[in-house]
Parts: C-alpha cells; structure tokens; sequence
C-alpha cells in the first residue's frame, strides 16, 4: 500500500515524537498560508496518522493535501499532543479557515435507524455493541440520506484540542462521511446492487446500496489478507450477491499491487477502484495520485453533516 512509513526501533521509542514534515505533501500556489480564512480545510484523525485537504469554494477546486504518519499513540491526550507537534512546525494548519471540518476514525460507533432512535437511550445504544470508553462523550451525527443516526465515542481530550485549534469546527464520524457522500455520488444512477470496500489499517468497511438506498453497512477488523477475503465474501453470501457477477468498488488503502487486492480478484473479478468525484476541480498538484486512497478527504464537502 502507498505511502506508509518505515517503522523502526527508534521510531518506537520515540512515539511522542511526530514527524515535523508530512510524508506526502501536494500544495498549489494558489494556497497561501496569509489567506486561509477563504478556503475550506478537512482533516481526518487516524489513530496512527494525520491528513487533511484543502479546498476552494471561490474556484470549486481542491488546491492541497498534506499527509503525516506516526505510531498510534497509547491514549488520546497523547495523541491531542503528537497535534501540537506537528503544528509547531506547520503552524498555518492552526490559522482561521472559512470552515473546519474533523473526521473522527475509529470503530466505536453503531448505526441507528432514525425512526427508533431516542435522544436519551443513545448511550444504551452503543453499550448494546462497543466497549465503555472513558473520558469520552456520545456524539450523534444525522445521516439524511441514510435516514439513520450514526451513534459512537468521541474523545474529551480530542475535542478540547480540535476546539481549541479550530473554533469553528464541526465534527464527524468517518462511517458518516463514508456512507452519505456514496449515497449522494450514487443518486440517480440506477437501481441494481452497488458495494463498496473501504480499507482503513487492518479494517474495512463494507456498504451495500440497493435502490439507491442505505442497505448494508458494517466494519470487519482483520489481520491477514485471508481474514480480508473470508469476511468479503461471508458478508457477500449473506448478502446474496454473486461473486462472479457483482462489481466490487474499492477505496482507501488499497491498490492494484496490494496482496489484498491481488487475492481477492481471483475470486472477484468484477472489481474496480471509485472514480474521482467530477462534482469537484482538482488542482494540477494532485493528478499523480489515485484518487481513491483520500477518497473520504475528498468527498466530505459533498455531504451534509
């Protein structure tokens, strides 16, 4: 998979240590560091990383993406410090935007169908199938399209330094952006089956649209590529859907020369990776990259959450 770090002993004991320059870095000129508060800026937390895009409304255009990988701290007030680190060196990331926007991703999180949620049993909802998480609080997204509420463990410590960093923030699960923008990028464009596999590190989420609407959604934590492909096609035969004939739809970390891939086109070869968003402009910076990998970065502003 592209773009993970090499992680060495040293890198282990200095886990505390973020890395003062991102390990890819794409920025137009037409970003300056004296003028953020017109554009729109996205970030995505990841247990072991930090990324986020950079887009502007003016000209409906994707102008940068910057992103840093560091060892998964043990606790969330160290990893509230690793974004201090980093924006020591960077300190722009920190300067007032036009908007702000934070994905939270992790797994502790549940999907409620709107017409059963009530306000106060969201805690006896995420009881029901995520382990208790200390100093944290319940935060509920809305998904419109999916007509559900999106239940899950948002850290004290990561709020206070999200709000402190970025006043204007608004936050949000990944699952929330993962389901919604597909639902928003998939309307009108036919009522046949559509799944998708976003692969995050060592999880993946599966989403199945069936009439253009939210039918399957779940996440599988895996270790080996053959953990990837007997929860894949588990969740298929369940499902219903033909291996031979249903198209897969990859995104996040996964490529064409990834073993996950490799193996599991022998056993689907119907597959393809989601296509850039062509709802959007994409500076010239960024045509080297596949899109797919930042797909989440790059479809949240479509979304409304």
């Amino acid at each position: 998979m592209n773009h993970r770090p090499t992680v060495t002993g040293n890198d282990v004991a200095e886990a505390m240590i973020a890395p003062a320059k991102p390990i890819f870095s794409r920025l137009d000129k037409a970003f300056r560091e004296d003028s953020t508060r017109n554009f729109h800026l996205t970030i995505r937390l990841s247990p072991g990383g930090f990324s986020f895009v950079i887009y502007s409304a003016d000209k409906q255009k994707y102008i940068g993406l910057e992103v840093f990988k560091f060892t998964p701290p043990t606790d969330e007030i160290k990893y509230a410090s690793l974004l201090d680190e980093i924006i020591m060196h960077r300190q722009w990331i920190a300067y007032p935007y036009q908007s702000v926007m934070v994905i939270i991703d992790h797994v502790a999180n549940t999907l409620i169908p709107s017409p059963l949620f009530e306000e106060k049993e969201k805690g006896t909802y995420l009881a029901f199938n995520q382990t208790y998480r200390d100093n944290s609080r319940i935060a509920v997204d809305t998904l419109k399209n999916s007509d559900a509420k999106n239940v899950y463990y948002l850290s004290n410590p990561i709020v206070a330094k999200i709000k402190e960093l970025w006043a204007n923030a608004t936050i949000v699960h990944l699952s929330s952006v993962l389901i919604e923008s597909l639902l928003v990028s998939n309307k009108n464009k036919g009522f046949e089956d559509k799944v998708f596999v976003h692969v995050r590190d060592q999880i993946f989420d599966l989403v199945v649209l069936r009439e253009e609407k939210l039918h399957f959604y779940n996440h599988f934590k895996f270790t080996t590529k053959e953990d990837f492909l007997y929860f894949l096609l588990f969740s298929m035969e369940q499902l219903r859907l033909n291996p031979e004939t249903t198209e897969i739809n990859y995104s996040g970390l996964i490529d064409k020369d990834s073993p996950l891939y490799e193996l599991a086109w022998h056993h689907i070869r119907n597959s393809r990776f989601v296509a850039r968003n062509e709802n959007f402009k994409y500076s010239y910076t960024l045509d080297d990259i596949q899109s797919s990998q930042y797909f989440i970065l790059f479809n949240a502003q479509q979304c409304e959450l």
